[in-house]
């Protein structure tokens, strides 16, 4: 194996939540509300419950060998040849993933909090972070993600709880009156994040110290994280109303400045910032990660971190060129990554699944 660190299963259950929460928080809410108005808190639910099949099918895809990361069961699955075509392709899927994650931090902090500050400084530090930590190694990113982790579930918790006092809870009513298709149709883009994405964490499984535990963790961290998606969406609906959140690109954010305490305590939006910086500094890390023992697979290299400081330098570079704008980017989530995701997050283990379960039989 390249990697030699471990983690605990509670490091990756973290790491799970963390990563799924990466972009969601920002995200899911504009886009159900766009799509399925008042019933966007449906949506979210379904899409859970899809999701949580999702981590099943990948569990039993890492069932098929504990030992062998992602990488190794393409190949196991789909023979050397054909099995690296597919690592190369899934590499360059990953290459966008990440690029993607390090342009929306850019474009937030840009747009919302330093506006005079280069979009390409606030990509290069988020840059270099997460290479220093995969330079560091995998045990130092799931230490990290322990210590990480309360600030960003207490800045969620306080917001939630801050701004429910704001709650009109009638700007969701009437259910599935005039919208239902829309509110099942909605289902289809918003597994694109962050359910299909989880297929990265088939490549750091077989490193965690105990595999049953791991399982678990998988399960557990995708569904808390799921229902805090869905308690954010309801706070956007409930407080911001359905239309306002759809026309918003960080509906989250704004939820933060309507917090008003006692005329006191108000716009401390800065929450929603922390818990964002957090959640989409592990995912952008643990892709960068996968990214890396990829390529290092890929060309038989001894060290996950030998590709790493190019692979940074390419990241952000992508991430500029990939996006003219915002309004691109937001179209693109929309209508277009859910296929690109569902193409690696769902296809591809099922095919790894199937080809891997009768070549199973065969040697048998």
């Amino acid at each position: 194996m390249l990697e030699k660190g471990r983690i605990s299963a509670r490091q990756f259950m973290l790491l799970v939540f963390m990563y799924s929460l990466g972009t969601s928080i920002i995200v899911n809410p504009s886009l159900t509300a766009y799509y399925a108005s008042m019933d966007a808190w449906i949506t979210c639910i379904i899409s859970s419950i899809i999701g949580v099949g999702i981590v099943f099918l990948l569990i039993r895809v890492s069932s098929m060998d504990e030992k062998k990361n992602l990488f190794e069961l393409m190949e196991f699955a789909l023979g050397k040849f054909i099995g690296k075509v597919v690592i190369l392709l899934f590499l360059f899927f990953m290459l966008f993933l990440t690029a993607t994650n390090l342009r929306q931090i850019g474009d937030f902090m840009t747009t919302q909090i330093m506006v005079d500050t280069p979009i390409q400084f606030i990509m290069l530090l988020f840059a270099l972070t997460s290479l220093y930590g995969i330079k560091l190694g995998l045990e130092v990113i799931g230490r990290s993600c322990e210590i990480f982790f309360p600030y960003a579930i207490v800045s969620l918790i306080l917001l939630i709880v801050l701004v429910s006092p704001e709650a009109d809870f009638t700007k969701i009513k009437p259910i599935l009156e005039d919208r239902a298709s829309a509110a099942f149709a909605t289902v289809i883009p918003t597994l694109g994040i962050p359910y299909f994405e989880l297929i990265v964490f088939l490549a750091i499984i077989p490193y965690v110290n105990a595999f049953k535990k791991a399982k678990k963790g998988f399960y557990i961290g995708t569904i808390v994280a799921s229902f805090m998606i869905l308690l954010i969406t309801l706070m956007c609906l409930a407080v911001l109303g359905a239309e306002f959140t759809g026309r918003q690109v960080y509906p989250t954010y704004i939820l933060g400045k309507k917090i008003s305490i006692a005329n006191f305590l108000e716009r401390i939006e800065i929450l929603v910032a922390i818990a964002w910086f957090f959640t989409i500094f592990f995912k952008i890390t643990v892709n960068f990660y996968v990214l890396s023992l990829g390529f290092s697979h890929f060309f038989k290299l001894k060290n996950v971190s030998t590709l790493s400081t190019p692979l940074s330098f390419i990241l952000i570079i992508l991430g500029l060129i990939s996006y003219p704008n915002i309004i691109y980017y937001q179209e693109m989530i929309a209508y277009y990554w859910v296929f690109f995701a569902a193409t690696m997050g769902l296809c591809l283990p099922l095919v790894i699944l199937i080809v891997g379960k009768i070549r199973q039989k065969k040697k048998e």
